[in-house]
This record gives structure tokens, C-alpha cells and sequence, in this order.
């Protein structure tokens, strides 16, 4: 009888999940803070005394949860411009748990001459200058600085709770690229590391050895605690991740990986991928009864049988997407496309906690 798979590294407020619905969790990172729905995140009365990186990565992370026309975020190698719909702002009162009543109150005073003042978006940047950094706000045509206060005040006006970073994450080679706040969400909140101090590598493949990790970490298992034998794959010796693939294959997670060998430096496809997510999410016992598993793609024929309904409920969940109208199945997935589809994956655990 399988054991129970916890829910550790998801302990989202009130989460509490895993095979069986025990409510039990694990130590692991708090993603509370990071996870909400039309929540942004900011350490905002520190935020003058952080590092122009740290204010970099929070800031990323403020995205999350957000709209595509509701926050967007432009980076440089020494900047971050920030612009927030003040309409999101007015929502995101409405729709989640406010941890500053003070802000909510001030900003709904303050709503219409906001909007004479910024017209319907706020928009920061953040330069770096030297050790430290520059604040300015765009208000009646131009750029002009604003002073600490200043600018706790703005950031707070659209983040309402505090986050601690973890040291490093400032990947320069993700630096502009359309999956950064995926990325640091994921760094932040242990399940992915850099392929330096300073580097991601974003567009390098993904193989099915560090795929098994980094669904182990979302997973919150435990080698020393759920590791009961070896997998039946005869290929793992030796293999730094071996009794991680073997927790995952006893929760068959990893079925998709049938046969003798695991293969774990072998590229993982894009069918793969989803088929692993869509059990991950079972596994997490999200309601999928209402979710449509038509799958649209019309490269359905060159899918593997067993994956194509996980590909159609992804689809249809929002959680991958296609091009021009086609998945292709067999493509390799990237250490970005991973980022999103598992962030996106943990956004779905959050609103269904």
C-alpha cells in the first residue's frame, strides 16, 4: 500500500493535501507570502535597506498572480520598471486577505487623484547605481526621484506581505528573458537552482533526472522518510538522484517511463512534461471532474496514447499552450518551460486552497 505523499513544499495557508487528503505537512518553504492570487509581494518597509538585487527578485516575484495587462515588468542588466493597472490594485483589495487595512484604506481615498496624477497605471523604475539604487516614479509625462518614503509608500500601495529571500537567485542570463519571475519564484521556494551562483541557463534542456528532482521538491517528500527500495529501473546506479525516482515511481508519478531503464540524462519531451504534471496534480487531489480533457492540438495523432487527455486537461487548465494550433509532443522542454508550467501548475494548488 503506498504511503502517503505530503504536501510539504506547498504549505500554502490552509493548504493541506496529498494522496488520501491527511492533513499532515512537512517542514518546508513558506509560499504564502508568494503565492496569492492578486497578491504582489513586498518587503516594503525594508526595502530602501535591501540590496538593488534583492529589490530586483522581490519585485519579480511581485509579478506573480498578476495578469499579463495588469503588471508588467521590464528589465535591464541595471534596471527594473515596474507598471501596475491601478484597476488591479482596486481588485486585488477586493479579491484576497489584506494583511495592511491601512493601505486599502488610503489607496480607496486616494483612488480618482491617483488616477490624475499617474492616469490608469503606476509606473516605478529602479536603477542601479553603484552598491545602491535610484527610485523614480513616472507621473505628468516624466521620470522624476522619489524618496524612500516616497516609494515604501507606492510599493505598498500593490504589495501587502513581507517575504524573506533567500541569498542569491540574481541570474544574469535571465535577466529580461519572459520567464524570469517564474524563475525566481521556483528559486525562492527551493524546487529549482541556478546552474551557477549566477546563471540559469534557461534554454537548456531538461532531463528526466532533474525533472524527478525538481517534482520531488514540489512534491515535498523526504529520501530519509519515503524511501522504501529501489526503483525498478536498472540503470540508476550510481545515479545522485536514484531514490528520489524511486519514491516517484512507487507513487506513480513517472509512469510515462515505462521499460527496463530510467535513462536519467536523456532529454525530457514536452508530452513527458505534461503527462507527469497532470499526475502531480491528481496525486495533490485537485477537483479536475469539471475540466475538459478535449484535447484541441492538431498534432494529436503524433502523441503517445497515454498522454494525450493529460495534454488536453493542461490545455485547457491554461497551464501549456501550443503553436499555431499545434503541441509538438516530441519537442524537448527547456529549463524555462518547465518554470512556467510548474509555477503555473502550484498557482492552480493555491487557488484551490
Amino acid at each position: 500500500m503506498k504511503k502517503i505523499m505530503l504536501a510539504g513544499a506547498l504549505s500554502i495557508a490552509c493548504f493541506t493535501g496529498g494522496f488520501g487528503g491527511q492533513a499532515y505537512a512537512q517542514e518546508a518553504v513558506d509560499v504564502a507570502s508568494i503565492i496569492h492570487p492578486k497578491q504582489a509581494v513586498a518587503a516594503t518597509n525594508q526595502l530602501q535597506a535591501m540590496s538593488y538585487q534583492d529589490v530586483y527578485k522581490m519585485l519579480l516575484l511581485s509579478k506573480i498572480g498578476f495578469e499579463n495587462n495588469e503588471v508588467t515588468i521590464v528589465t535591464t542588466k541595471n534596471s527594473i520598471t515596474v507598471k501596475v493597472s491601478l484597476e488591479a490594485i482596486l481588485q486585488s483589495y477586493k479579491d484576497g486577505t489584506n494583511l495592511y487595512p491601512e493601505g486599502e484604506k488610503e489607496f480607496k481615498e486616494n483612488y480618482e487623484e491617483f488616477k490624475k496624477i499617474f492616469g490608469n497605471a503606476i509606473q516605478i523604475k529602479i536603477t542601479q547605481t553603484g552598491n545602491g539604487f535610484k527610485s523614480e516614479i513616472y507621473t505628468a509625462g516624466k521620470w522624476e526621484a522619489v524618496s524612500a518614503e516616497d516609494l515604501n509608500g507606492m510599493i505598498m500601495v500593490f504589495g501587502r506581505a513581507d517575504v524573506e529571500l533567500k541569498p542569491g537567485g540574481y541570474f544574469k542570463d535571465a535577466i529580461g528573458h519572459w520567464a524570469e519571475s517564474y524563475i525566481q519564484l521556483l528559486y525562492q521556494t527551493d524546487i529549482i537552482n541556478g546552474t551557477t551562483a549566477t546563471s540559469f541557463n534557461p534554454n537548456g534542456q531538461v532531463t528526466r533526472g532533474e525533472l524527478a528532482a525538481i517534482i520531488f521538491r514540489a512534491s515535498g517528500l523526504n529520501v530519509n522518510e519515503d524511501y522504501e527500495g529501489p526503483a525498478s529501473y536498472t540503470d540508476l546506479n550510481g545515479f545522485w538522484g536514484a531514490k528520489e525516482v524511486a519514491i516517484l515511481e512507487e507513487y506513480g508519478l513517472i509512469d510515462i517511463f515505462d521499460g527496463d531503464k530510467f535513462q536519467p540524462k536523456k532529454p525530457v519531451t514536452r508530452e513527458e512534461m505534461a503527462y507527469i504534471t497532470a499526475r502531480y496534480l491528481t496525486a495533490m487531489e485537485v477537483d479536475l471532474s469539471q475540466v475538459s480533457k478535449n484535447n484541441t492540438f492538431t498534432d494529436k495523432n503524433q502523441m503517445r496514447k497515454e498522454t494525450v487527455e493529460a495534454i488536453g486537461l493542461l490545455q485547457h487548465l491554461g497551464i501549456l499552450n501550443g503553436t499555431n494550433g499545434k503541441f509538438n509532443p516530441k519537442g524537448y522542454l527547456t529549463r524555462a518551460e518547465v518554470s512556467k508550467i510548474l509555477t503555473m501548475t502550484l498557482l492552480l494548488l493555491s487557488e484551490e486552497a
